[in-house]
């Protein structure tokens, strides 16, 4: 027992790693307390909680506790009482850091249900020993946790937490546990914007059309480019199960599929080298895109799109290159411009002929893939079910639900599968939101003027840009587009 007297001052502290935690509850740890302080005529001031929060993980970084370290620094307490020692620390070392500071405060820690005197060398040893014990446990809870996750790794099984985007938790169809399976709401804007990336538009763009089509991530009121290239990228989108932050791998040392996959591993491949991000040699983040890398450049040739290559060894030159002889499209006479050239001659020619123009930008509004997916699987569900079916009425109605069905998907499969292309006006100039705008903004201006641009190859020696080698294509209302 602690020797702090009568008419002490006293925080109580009271922690649960999880609400559901009937056993240490918050309520019991709450009445514990008070009736302790009762018992021993100390001064109640206040019951601080954490809850949800785990010593472990958060070490001393709870908020809780934070309080507490902040009243006993500004003398609003003599005592700290707890319902156990290891609601305050689960390792040795964070215990011994606590009463050490509590101790130069003249501030006592004492359990309402261990007896222990913080003022004797017997008490402090007893003190030690019960956080060596709370130390011990957590690592052992620790170990049947990893434990028990590694078994259901092993049997295919989701080992708990949120779903990645684009799949949903549902019941093992054989046997016990929760497996995942495709969202198809979820999966048809994935797929979508995987779609409008590999076609060449924009991350910039994609984002823009999704937001615009209703489409949501999780825990955000709108898709950004960064949560949109996460999910484009990700591991989970391939079928593929992470344990312990690593990829969950066979025998062979290969990635194991273990749902079924979004994208195909061939699409994943090429999204993850257009929106893989890079570092300059300052260490600032700078993405591999630019102004032009859209789709917007055609080779004079053979009519296809020119991509970003970098060449030149050590001193490295980015270029703009018909890929048309590696792709086996057959170009016979590949071109090439260099990115920075070309970047700046089709800036200075857009901003002196629509700079002082108000805004109107292309925007096109995707298929309802949410609606045509969600459709699709109620379609498969209903099928399935009615296999199953002996009731004739209940035949019946599901045969009639099932043809509601079939008219809606019939309804949507009718819309245009191509984007409706529509023309907004945005209350500024070209000039004013190009200042504002970065390199996928720009290059969304530039989308909405210009239908594209046509190269022609170059003459090897000239420096500079040959502007009879540029032909610019602008749209109806800012010039005749050529075919």
């Amino acid at each position: 027992m602690t020797t702090a007297s009568r008419g002490r001052r006293v925080i109580g502290y009271a922690r649960i790693s999880k609400a559901t935690d009937e056993s240490t509850s918050i309520e019991r740890q709450r009445e514990l307390i008070r009736t302790t302080c009762q018992a021993r005529g100390w001064a109640l001031a206040e019951i601080i909680e954490d809850i949800d929060v785990s010593a472990t993980r958060t070490r001393l970084d709870r908020p809780g506790l934070t309080r507490v370290r902040e009243a006993i620094r500004s003398g609003r307490a003599d005592i700290v009482l707890v319902w156990r020692i290891d609601r305050v620390a689960r390792s040795v070392s964070d215990l011994a850091t606590l009463t050490e500071e509590w101790a130069k405060a003249g501030v006592c820690l004492v359990s309402a249900t261990e007896p222990f005197d913080m003022t004797t060398s017997a008490g402090r040893m007893l003190l030690q020993l019960l956080g060596v014990f709370a130390e011990f446990e957590a690592a052992t809870i620790r170990d049947r946790v990893l434990a028990a996750r590694s078994a259901l790794v092993k049997a295919g099984r989701h080992p708990g937490g949120a779903a990645p985007y684009g799949y949903r938790v549902v019941d093992n169809p054989d046997g016990t546990g929760k497996v995942l399976e495709v969202d198809p709401v979820e999966a048809a804007y994935v797929r979508k914007a995987a779609d409008m990336i590999l076609e060449g538009k924009s991350l910039y763009y994609t984002t823009a059309a999704l937001n615009g089509a209703g489409s949501k991530p999780r825990k955000a009121a709108a898709w950004s480019m960064t949560s949109l290239r996460i999910v484009l990228t990700q591991d989970a989108t391939l079928g593929y199960m992470t344990h312990n932050g690593k990829l969950v791998r066979n025998d062979e040392g290969e990635p194991v599929q273990v749902w079924e996959p979004i994208l195909p591993q061939e699409d994943m491949a090429r999204l993850r080298v257009l929106l893989a991000p890079t570092k300059t040699p300052g260490g600032e983040r700078k993405r591999r895109a630019r102004l032009l890398s859209g789709g917007l450049l055609r080779c004079s040739t053979c009519g296809g799109r020119m991509r970003v290559n970098r060449t030149g060894g050590a001193k490295p030159v980015v270029r703009y290159s018909c890929s048309g002889k590696s792709d086996g499209t057959g170009c016979q006479r590949g071109v090439s411009i260099v990115a920075e050239r070309i970047e700046e001659y089709i800036t200075g020619m857009f901003l002196d002929l629509v700079g002082r123009y108000p805004v109107v930008e292309v925007r096109e509004s995707i298929r309802e893939v949410a609606d045509l997916a969600a459709v699709e699987a109620e379609i498969k569900a209903a099928t399935a079910e009615l296999a199953d079916v002996d009731d004739d009425d209940r035949e019946a109605e599901m045969l009639a639900d099932l043809r509601t069905l079939k008219v809606r998907r019939k309804q949507l499969l009718s819309q245009p599968s191509e984007p409706v292309v529509e023309y907004v006006e945005l209350g500024q100039t070209f000039a004013e939101a190009w200042e504002a705008r970065d390199t996928d903004g720009r290059r969304s201006l530039l989308e909405s003027a210009i239908a594209h641009i046509v190269v022609r190859p170059g003459t090897r020696g000239r420096r500079g840009i040959d502007p009879q080698r540029i032909d610019i294509h602008w749209r109806d209302q800012y010039g005749p587009e050529v075919d």
